[in-house]
């Protein structure tokens, strides 16, 4: 390794010039192999490949018997050093993943971005003097991870037509199943043009020698993308005086081995550092087992001596190697200046070795220089972005004077006219802008929800229980694998609960297909985010505080979940809420009266928030019996995408029954009753509610009757509570328990639970610090609570 001390500045293209840099012969001769290629088919691409490796490639693609038998003639601890490596791939390739948020550039225009696969893809695996097997990892492992819909792999094979068997090995242990026996330009200009056996791909990956790396440049001129020019390998080390001379030497000849071609540039401020390695290296070469095609490589490197630490970094910057190893005892503030590098090393204990098998960092890397533009090899190597943007007629009307004023003064009037147009049609709708006067969602208006709902969801064919393909009278019911003996429970439920929704709709004012009934309402929560939600895209989005079960069953099912917090009095803002919805936010939840804050939405607030997003409105009215305000049921026919929660379990008095509702269009509702489980209502609880519902119906006063008795006893418990010294306010509510902040809630929690009286602690919610949320008990309960003399 010749040694130069001090070049100038304008010294150094020459001095770091790459061994075929701008090897113009090489690229005439791959041109032209390219065109003969392109004219003359397969047959020439089997030609070139007899005259250049020495066999025949027909058949290209290799059996899958071929795979089997190759994988039992790998050894066990290199099939386990394929998936330890693999697995840190893997790993690391995963941390790539990235789902963008919507912009809002001004109101009423949304732009945004969606990263989606390359559809078709090729690999190319060198497999010459050194089949790289970690290669097939490095491509197939990120190709596989972002999806691509086609992955083919061409790699060249030995004398006798046969491809390494490690290489079969990996590509079949990364799910590669289309291996071709091609290498160099022959493998290169298939994969571009699709050139007899081997399918046309969209893109090209993988490095290789010249041959290879000029071959990708120049099918790129024909619209074939490729992932970067991953030419002969090359590394940079800095080193000083703290620096092992062994390890240094190691890992310059780790790259002499690759090729001839390659090239190793040592930096230092220190000439005996350079010296002491070029010793090492004679040592170490001596049983190198690629010692002769080491040697011929480093009659291409050098070692150069620099005077400092910025002046080394300015040069290796120039220089914008493939691989950089840092090795000196400030390596931290080294690293720190790299601009121009493939891959970096840092420390004396990070061999470049490493990132090539199985650190987990890609080592398909720009050479030749071309890290001065070049990224190495990523996820995003494998994706491409799609951009999106949706304008309200407000946003047009923001922008549409930008827009029609460039257009017309680069003289394309057909799109100035495109907003014109628009914009005359939307001018009344325009000056709707106040929520004071949204216009009302015209009954008739086609459901939107369809377009929402999950694609295997859409495609389910649900499971038809014994029950559901009988529905008539029969005497003998031999259908469903029961016990015979009548025990009052011995037959399956009704799966479609028809007595029971018909009492419903009739309570409520509804239509019976417009009723879904669950066991609680939870598992509507459940069933609607499942049926609308894609788990690890889709995001729900709701006001805090809440009822706690939407964020956890949107956290089971791996959905996102966004929040905005309600203002200071617990009402809801509907633009705060608004503004929070993005373009992967499927459901928006509210719950009102809401749970722990006792405070209801406004009807209007509703219907702006259901008519301005696109997604699922799922309200919970849990607590609606209890609230002056009316229940939305009353504005369900209007809208089409509002999922409408109530339940027994208040002011019914059947909570131990487990029986929730939603209501909805009948759509939505054939869509939770397609998902949910056969017999999701036990047969107990059933004939409980409907016994239940009968003699309410038949008392006097109904279901008032007794919601007003607990309203007397809220408002009791309101006039105690607000007496005693330990309560600093009490909460407005529309619902049958009260906020209450006291001055320790944790001290009274405790204090009351020591006398027996359970509450419910809220001070870790926010807005509720020292808040605490009491339910409204019988007159004895709630007589207890407030002569506790603990206040």
């Amino acid at each position: 390794m010749k040694i130069f001390e001090n070049p100038t500045r304008d010294q150094w293209e020459s001095l770091l010039s790459r061994p075929v840099q701008n090897d113009r012969e090489i690229e005439e001769r791959v041109a032209t192999l390219i065109d003969e290629m392109k004219r003359d088919g397969w047959k020439r691409v089997s030609a070139l490949t007899r005259q250049f490796d020495q066999y025949d490639p027909d058949p290209a693609l290799v059996p899958v018997s071929e795979f089997a038998r190759a994988g039992e003639r790998v050894p066990e601890s290199l099939k386990i050093a394929i998936a330890d490596a693999a697995a840190n791939i893997k790993r690391f390739h995963e941390s790539q993943k990235r789902v963008e948020d919507s912009v809002t550039v001004r109101p009423g225009i949304t732009c945004y971005r969606k990263w989606v696969p390359v559809e078709k893809v090729g690999l190319y695996v060198p497999g010459g003097s050194a089949p790289l097997i970690s290669t097939v990892l490095m491509l197939a492992i990120p190709a596989r991870i972002a999806g691509c819909r086609e992955i083919i792999l061409c790699t060249p094979a030995n004398r006798q037509g046969e491809v390494n068997d490690a290489i079969l090995y990996a590509a079949a242990f990364c799910g590669i199943d289309k291996v071709y026996r091609l290498g160099g330009a022959q493998a290169i200009a298939a994969m571009a043009y699709g050139i007899g056996p081997v399918p046309k791909v969209h893109k090209i990956y993988g490095p290789g020698n010249s041959y290879v790396t000029i071959a990708k440049q120049l099918v790129s001129r024909d619209g074939v993308a490729i992932d970067m020019p991953a030419g002969p390998s090359e590394v940079a080390v800095i080193a000083d005086d703290s620096s092992d001379p062994s390890f240094i030497a190691a890992d310059l000849l780790s790259q002499a081995e690759h090729g001839p071609d390659s090239q190793v540039l040592l930096v230092s401020m220190s000439r005996r550092v350079l010296e002491s390695v070029n010793e090492e290296i004679e040592n170490q070469l001596k049983d190198l087992p690629r010692r002769e095609i080491a040697s011929r490589s480093l009659e291409n490197s050098l070692g150069v001596v620099m005077p400092d630490d910025q002046a080394m970094m300015d040069l290796v910057n120039f220089y914008a190697p493939e691989h950089l190893i840092i090795n000196t005892d400030n390596y931290p503030a080294l690293a720190g200046k790299v601009v121009n590098a493939g891959s970096v090393f840092l420390g004396p204990f990070t061999p470049e070795s490493a990132g090539d098998y199985a650190s987990g960092t890609n080592h398909t890397l720009p050479t030749s220089g071309y890290a001065k533009a070049y990224s190495g090899l990523s996820l995003d190597s494998f994706m491409k972005s799609v951009t999106f943007q949706e304008l309200t007629p407000e946003g047009l009307g923001l922008i549409g004077e930008t827009i029609t004023t460039l257009a017309r003064a680069e003289g394309l009037e057909a799109h100035a006219r495109a907003v014109d147009i628009r914009s005359r049609h939307s001018r009344h709708a325009s000056r709707v802008t106040c929520h004071d006067s949204i216009l009302p969602r015209p009954a008739s208006r086609v459901p939107r929800h369809d377009s929402l709902v999950r694609a295997n969801i859409a495609a389910l064919s649900p499971y038809s229980s014994a029950r559901d393909e009988f529905t008539g009278q029969a005497s003998v019911f031999l259908d469903a694998n029961e016990n015979p003996v009548d025990t009052g429970i011995n037959r399956y439920p009704d799966p479609h609960q028809r007595e029971l929704k018909s009492m419903i709709a009739g309570i409520k004012g509804v239509k019976p297909e417009q009723v879904f009934l669950g066991n609680g309402s939870d598992e509507a929560i459940d069933l609607l985010i499942r049926i609308f939600c894609e788990p690890g895209k889709s995001r729900i989005l709701m006001p805090v505080p809440t009822y706690g079960m939407y964020a956890v069953c949107a956290g089971v099912q791996d959905v996102k979940v966004h929040t905005c917090l309600l203002n200071e009095d617990f009402s809801l803002d509907a633009e705060v809420l608004l503004a929070g919805v993005r373009f992967d936010t499927k459901m928006i939840f509210l719950c009102s009266p809401n749970n722990p804050t006792g405070s209801q939405l406004d009807l209007k607030d509703l219907r702006q928030i259901v008519d301005r997003f696109a997604g699922i409105v799922v309200l919970d009215e849990a607590y609606i019996d209890f609230a002056k305000g009316p229940s939305a049921l009353s504005v369900l026919e209007e809208m089409p995408n509002l999922v409408i929660l109530q339940t027994f379990s208040k002011a019914w008095g059947m909570a131990g029954a487990r029986v929730g509702m939603a209501f909805a269009g009948a759509s939505i509702i054939s869509l939770m009753d397609k998902v949910k489980y056969p017999y999701n209502i036990n047969t107990l609880s059933m004939n409980l509610v409907m016994e239940r519902l009968k003699k309410i119906s038949a008392a006097e006063g109904g279901i008032r009757q007794e919601v007003e008795a607990i309203l007397k006893q809220r408002e009791y418990l309101r006039n105690q509570l607000a007496g005693l010294p330990g309560v600093v306010k009490i909460y407005p509510s529309e619902a049958n328990f009260l906020l209450v902040k006291v001055t320790d809630a944790k001290a009274m929690y405790r204090r009351l639970a020591n006398r027996g009286i359970i509450v419910r602690d809220r001070s870790g919610q926010l807005l509720c610090e020292q808040c605490l949320r009491i339910t409204v008990g019988t007159e004895e309960e709630n007589e207890k609570l407030i002569v506790n003399s603990e206040w």
